[in-house]
């Protein structure tokens, strides 16, 4: 790796026009990963945004971008999002030769990091090691929606592993600075990959939250996210269907007729919910429940931002954004039973709602913003 040097380029990001560029995977929704993207694209406006696919119904979150797209742009959508374009990916990043810029900024957490940056410093925010490389192989090897051919691709990904695993490491070599999401994340890229990094947090909208009710009647849990088999989303139902305690699920996906099958009398769902809404249906709960284990976990720090304490499964993200006895508490075993009986144990009223705010802000836009800045300042 080159040693980065901007001295010669800017000294200040407010008083200088420094030639930046974004890359990112891809654009495919308005998830955690894209505001990552958008809160870049709001410090650079003028920054393109180099991806391989672009998703326009992914809302306005880049109305005005400059993005910059792969070839394979022009497939029809349900191949762009095919898993099969694994290599394609790696072949695209892996010879994206970015010139005339001063800092390039990749993020993500596949292959965008492979980018090169000719002229300039390339900085990595990396959400996790490759997951179907390194952390959930299987989980990608078994799931469902690769089109209709899922012998056929997970033959072809068992045989190409080898080889697409050797050339992540090779990849993650490329960017001069490496930025972990978490504490987890820094420990898995220094176990993988072999680098020391330091950490960045990905952006919350902590004002959204903000402005949810702080006296009020507060009653039964709530939960929301996509809901997807690995947000265990059945361990909160499981839970409070045995303690007979009253749940929101909030939120869509392909587990939710599942888990509407599932569901006791106590448990209820709310789809297609408003940002209004959810503020005011997450600020009446006694707790936010975070059932799985996520890399960063952005939902749980929003339902903090609304002043609501959170119960959050021990592991990932969450040690990092849950302080133990002061914005929420913890469960220790990925099961419904270790959930209900912390659950059962819990009581909102030792919670103060300034603590759970004043935590949530230490991962605001703004505070995210300012990292990066000084971060690229002190670069030499």
């Amino acid at each position: 790796m080159k040693t980065p040097n901007l001295n010669n380029h800017f000294s200040d990001l407010h008083n200088s026009n420094p030639k930046i560029a974004i890359v990112c995977d891809w654009i495919t929704g308005t998830g955690g990963a894209e505001r990552v993207i958008k809160s870049l694209h709001d410090i650079f406006p003028d920054a393109p945004i180099y991806t391989s696919t672009y998703e326009i119904d992914s809302g306005t979150l880049f109305k005005n971008a400059d993005i910059r797209t792969a070839w394979f742009q022009k497939l029809p959508k349900f191949l762009r999002k095919h898993q099969l374009l694994t290599m394609p990916r790696q072949w695209h990043f892996g010879h994206l030769k970015l010139k005339g810029y001063d800092v390039v900024i990749s993020a993500g957490g596949a292959e965008a990091k492979a980018v090169r940056a000719i002229d300039g410093v390339h900085i990595n925010i990396c959400y996790t090691p490759t997951l179907y490389y390194w952390v959930k192989p299987e989980e990608y090897l078994n799931k469902d929606g690769s089109g209709g051919i899922n012998p056929i691709w997970r033959l072809g990904l068992k045989v190409l592993t080898p080889h697409a695993k050797r050339w992540d490491l090779k990849a993650s070599k490329r960017p001069d600075k490496m930025l972990a999401i978490s504490t987890a994340v820094q420990k898995r890229i220094k176990n993988i990959y072999g680098r020391n990094c330091d950490i960045l947090f990905p952006p919350t909208n902590i004002e959204r939250f903000t402005s949810g009710q702080s006296s009020v009647n507060r009653q039964g849990y709530v939960t929301f996210g996509r809901q997807v088999q690995h947000k265990r989303f059945d361990l909160a139902i499981s839970a409070c269907n045995e303690l007979q305690v009253p749940l929101l699920v909030i939120g869509d996906g392909p587990e939710h007729t599942r888990l509407k099958s599932i569901a006791g009398s106590t448990i209820s769902f709310k789809t297609n919910v408003s940002d209004e809404q959810m503020v005011d249906y997450i600020s009446r709960a006694e707790a936010f429940i975070f059932p799985n284990e996520e890399d960063f976990g952005i939902v749980a720090v929003e339902a903090q931002a609304a002043g609501v304490p959170v119960i959050a499964y021990r592991a990932g993200g969450s040690l990092d954004t849950v302080i133990e006895g002061v914005t929420g508490e913890f469960f220790d075993l990925p099961n419904s039973t270790s959930l209900a009986k912390t659950i059962k144990d819990f009581n909102y009223k030792l919670y103060n709602r300034q603590a759970i705010l004043e935590n949530a802000r230490k991962f605001s836009e703004q505070n995210f913003h300012n990292n990066l800045k000084s971060i690229i300042k002190n670069l030499s």
